[in-house]
C-alpha cells in the first residue's frame, strides 16, 4: 500500500483545500455562511488574529467588567430612587420593583441550572418559598439577628437543593422536571398546612404575632423601610439594589468562566463533559445548590419588600413564571433572565394589558375573555414560537449577522502577521513575556521525553456485554512520539477498546496503565485529567457557540476551576484568561481555523468541525490523544492535511492512538498497527507488515481462501493487495 504523498505549502488547515482564501471573503464583508460554504475549502493559514475592532472590544477585560458592574449598579439603584420620597402614587411602582428584584435573583439561579446545564427544573419557586419563610421565621420567632437569619435561610435552602440534586442525579429531561415539580407541590402544601407558618392566615398574622407585618430590618439603628406606606421613605430598595448588582456581577463572572463552560458542556452532552474533565456528579450538585441558593435569596428579598407571606403566593405558578422568564429572555444567555423577568413583571403587575382585557369585554363577552395571566401566556407562546432562542439569544445571533451584511462589523484584524502565531505547524511558539510562556504551557504539544517512554500499556484487556465478547485479551503499547493505529472491520471492537482506554467502560479483565500508573476502572473525568484526551466518531461540539469558545472548553480549567474563583475573578484569573485566549488563537492557527474564530461551530463544514474537535483536544494538554476515525467524512485533500497535522504532532512527542478505516492515512502516519477482528487481535506490528498480512486482507475483504482461477498476474488480483476501507 502506498502512503499518500505529503502536501506542500504553508496551509495549516486540517479541513479544506489550499486554494480558497477566506480572508478575501472577510475583506468583502461576507457572512458566515459565505465564509464556510464549501466543505472542501479552507482558509489560508491565517497568521492574523481574529479580533473585533469596536472600542468596547479593545478595552482590557478588567475595564469591561468594571464598566458592566457600574452600569448594573447605576440601573438597579436608579429605579429605586423615586421610592425614597415615599409618595403614595409611586408605591405600586416601587412594590413592582421589589418583586422584579426578587424574581431576577431566582431566575438567574434557574438559568444556570436550566439555561446552561439544560436540567429543566419546575421547583425553583419552592426554594424561593424556603428562603422567604425560613428567614422570616428565624427573625421573628427564632429571634436571630437578621443578617445571620438571612444567611442561614439561604444555606438551608442550598442544602435542601443539594439533597434534591443527589436524589435525582441519574435523571434528565422529563423525569428530572417531574422530581422538581413534586418537590414544589409538596413545599407549597407544607407551607399551607403547617401551623407554625399560620396556614392560610399567612406569616406573620395578627392572631399569633399581634401584627401582619414583619418589622423592618435596621443597620446601625437606621430602619430599612419597605415601600408599603405613603409618607414613609422606601429606604430598603436601594440596599436591595446594591446586593442585586453584586449578585448579577458574580453570576456573570461564573457564566462567562470555565465553570460556566462546564455547565454548557453538561447541557450539550454529559458524555462530552466527562471527557473534558468535568466531574458530572459534583458539578450537578454544585449547580443545583447555587440555583437553590439564589432562589432562596430571591425569597428573602420578597419577604423584606412585602413584610408578609401567603402560601398561595408560592404555588406552582411561581415556578412556571420563573421558568418562563428564563425562556422568554433566552436560556443560556447571561442577561436573558433579567430581560425576561422585567417583561413578565411589567405585564403581570402593570397595566399594559388592561386595555386588551377591556377590549375583549366590550367586543366579545364580559364573561368569556382572556385575563392578564391568559394574555401573558398567549404572548409567550407566540414569542417562543417565533423566537425559540429567546429575546436575548435571538438578538445575539441576528444583530451580528445584520451588522456583517451591512458592512458595519469587520470580523478580522487586517494588521500584519503576528509572529506569535506562526503558519508553520512544526515551529514552536516563541516566548513573548509571561502570557506567551503560559501559552506554550497550554497550547504547545509536549516535547519528546528523554528515552523511549511507554505512555500507554494495554495488557490482555477484555470486555463482555452480556453474551457478546466485544474485546478479547487485547494488548498494545504506545510510546511517546508515535502513532499506534487500530484497524479492523466494522464491529471488530475498535471503538469499545477506545472507550476502555478513556474510562467509558471498565475492563472485565486485564489492565491499562498510563505512564506506569493504572487508569483502568477510573471514571472518565479522572482519566481525562490524567492526560488521555479523545475525539469522537461524529464530532461532538457546541454548535451554538463560537469556534473560539469550543476550543476554550478544551482546557483543563473547564473541569478544574473552583466556583469561588470563577465568581470572584481575582487578578490571576484575568492573567489566565488572557493566556487561554492567546493559546486558543495559536491552536486555531495550527488547524487553519483562526479566520473563523468568531463563527458558530454549527455553521462549519464537516471537515472543519473535525479540525475544531482536534484543536479542542490539543487544548487539553494530552499525554495520549485517542482519535476515533478522524478521517471519516473527509475528502482526499482534507485527509492528507489531517495526516500532515498528525505527523507534526508526532514529531513533537505526542503519543496517539488512531482508530481508523482510512488506510491511506494509516499508511501515512502510523508507526505500528494492531488489527482487530471479532474483539481479538488479528495482527500487530509495523504498518507495512500488517497492511500486507493476508489475514488482514481477508478480514477486510471477506476472502477466506485464494481462488485457484486467479493468478498473481491476473487483473482480478490487483484489488486485493491491501485493505482500503
Amino acid at each position: 500500500m502506498t502512503a499518500t504523498t505529503r502536501s506542500t505549502g504553508t496551509d495549516a488547515g486540517v479541513a479544506g483545500s489550499p486554494g480558497t482564501k477566506a480572508a478575501d471573503a472577510a475583506e468583502a464583508g461576507s457572512s458566515e455562511a459565505e465564509a464556510m460554504s464549501s466543505p472542501g475549502s479552507a482558509p489560508r493559514t491565517a497568521t492574523r488574529t481574529a479580533t473585533r475592532t469596536t472600542w468596547w472590544h479593545r478595552l482590557p477585560a478588567p475595564a469591561k467588567d468594571a464598566g458592566f458592574a457600574l452600569v448594573v449598579l447605576a440601573l438597579a439603584v436608579g429605579v429605586t430612587l423615586p421610592g425614597l420620597a415615599g409618595d403614595g402614587p409611586r408605591l405600586a411602582t416601587m412594590q413592582m420593583v421589589g418583586v422584579a428584584f426578587a424574581t431576577v435573583l431566582a431566575a438567574l439561579g434557574l438559568n444556570l441550572l436550566t439555561g446552561f446545564a439544560k436540567l429543566v427544573s419546575l421547583g425553583q419557586g419552592a426554594f424561593y418559598a424556603l428562603g422567604a419563610y425560613a428567614s422570616a421565621w428565624l427573625i421573628l420567632d427564632g429571634g436571630w439577628p437578621w443578617p445571620v437569619a438571612i444567611i442561614a435561610a439561604v444555606l438551608l435552602s442550598s442544602g435542601v437543593g443539594a439533597l434534591v440534586a443527589l436524589g435525582s442525579m441519574r435523571l434528565r429531561g422529563p423525569q428530572f422536571a417531574m422530581i422538581t415539580l413534586v418537590f414544589a407541590v409538596l413545599t407549597e402544601r407544607v407551607l399551607a398546612e403547617w401551623s407554625v407558618f399560620g396556614r392560610l392566615s399567612g406569616y406573620p398574622n395578627p392572631v399569633e404575632h399581634g401584627s401582619g407585618l414583619l418589622d423592618p430590618v435596621s443597620i446601625g439603628g437606621f430602619a430599612l423601610e419597605p415601600p408599603l406606606f405613603a409618607g414613609v421613605e422606601g429606604t430598603l430598595l436601594p440596599v436591595l439594589a446594591v446586593v442585586l448588582a453584586v449578585v448579577v456581577v458574580l453570576y456573570r463572572n461564573v457564566a462567562r468562566s470555565p465553570w460556566g463552560r462546564s455547565l454548557r458542556a453538561l447541557g450539550e452532552s454529559e458524555h462530552l463533559a466527562a471527557h473534558l474533565g468535568v466531574n458530572l456528579t459534583a458539578r450537578k450538585i454544585a449547580v443545583f445548590t447555587v440555583s437553590a441558593g439564589l432562589g432562596a435569596l430571591g425569597g428573602v428579598f420578597y419577604t423584606q419588600a412585602y413584610g408578609h407571606l401567603q402560601p398561595e403566593s408560592f404555588g406552582i405558578y411561581l415556578s412556571l413564571t420563573l421558568l418562563l422568564a428564563v425562556i422568554l429572555g433566552g436560556g443560556g444567555t447571561v442577561l436573558g433572565p433579567v430581560v425576561g423577568t422585567v417583561i413578565l413583571v411589567l405585564l403581570q403587575h402593570g397595566d399594559a394589558l388592561d386595555g386588551l382585557v377591556d377590549l375583549q369585554q366590550d367586543l366579545i363577552s364580559d364573561r368569556w375573555y382572556l385575563s392578564v395571566p391568559g394574555l401573558v401566556g398567549l404572548l409567550l407562546v407566540v414569542v417562543l414560537y417565533l423566537l425559540p432562542a429567546g429575546l436575548v439569544g435571538t438578538a445575539s445571533r441576528v444583530v451580528p449577522a445584520l451588522a456583517a451584511l451591512a458592512g458595519a462589523r469587520r470580523r478580522r484584524d487586517t494588521a500584519e502577521a503576528d509572529p506569535r502565531y506562526p503558519a508553520d505547524r512544526d515551529a514552536p511558539l516563541p516566548p513573548d513575556g509571561a502570557a506567551s510562556r503560559a501559552v506554550e504551557s497550554v497550547a504547545a504539544p509536549p516535547r519528546p521525553p528523554a528515552g523511549d517512554e511507554v505512555v500507554l500499556a494495554v495488557n490482555a484487556v477484555s470486555k463482555r456485554f452480556g453474551g457478546l465478547q466485544a474485546v478479547r485479551e487485547m494488548s498494545l503499547t504506545v510510546r511517546a512520539g508515535s502513532v499506534h493505529a487500530v484497524i479492523g472491520p466494522n464491529g471488530a471492537g475498535k471503538t469499545t477498546l477506545a472507550n476502555l482506554i478513556t474510562g467509558v467502560y471498565a475492563p472485565d479483565e486485564g489492565s491499562i496503565t498510563l505512564a506506569g500508573r493504572p487508569i483502568s476502572g477510573r471514571r472518565v473525568h479522572d482519566v481525562a485529567r490524567s492526560g488521555v484526551v479523545r475525539t469522537f466518531q461524529t464530532p461532538m461540539l457546541f454548535p451554538g457557540e463560537t469556534v473560539r469558545e469550543n476550543v476554550l472548553s478544551g482546557f483543563a480549567d473547564t473541569g478544574r476551576m473552583p466556583l469561588w474563583r470563577a465568581a470572584l475573578k481575582p487578578p490571576s484569573a484575568y492573567r489566565r484568561e488572557t493566556a487561554l485566549e492567546h493559546a486558543t488563537t495559536a491552536l486555531l492557527a495550527r488547524v487553519g481555523l483562526v479566520d473563523l474564530a468568531d463563527a458558530r461551530a454549527g455553521n462549519l463544514s464537516y471537515g472543519r468541525q473535525r479540525a475544531l474537535e482536534i484543536a479542542r483536544a490539543l487544548a487539553g494538554e494530552p499525554r495520549l490523544l485517542v482519535l476515533d476515525e478522524p478521517a471519516a467524512g473527509l475528502n482526499p485533500t482534507e485527509a492528507a492535511e489531517l495526516g500532515e497535522l498528525l505527523l507534526s504532532l508526532r514529531a513533537q512527542g505526542l503519543a496517539m492512538i488512531l482508530v481508523e478505516h482510512h488506510m491511506d492515512l494509516v499508511g501515512q502516519v502510523a508507526d505500528e498497527v494492531s488489527c482487530m477482528d471479532q474483539g481479538g487481535l488479528l495482527s500487530a506490528g509495523p504498518v507495512g507488515d500488517v497492511l500486507s498480512d493476508p489475514a488482514v486482507v481477508a478480514a477486510y475483504l471477506g476472502v477466506t481462501e485464494p481462488d485457484p482461477d486467479t493468478t498473481p498476474d491476473s487483473p482480478e488480483h490487483d484489488h486485493a493487495g491491501a485493505p482500503d476501507a
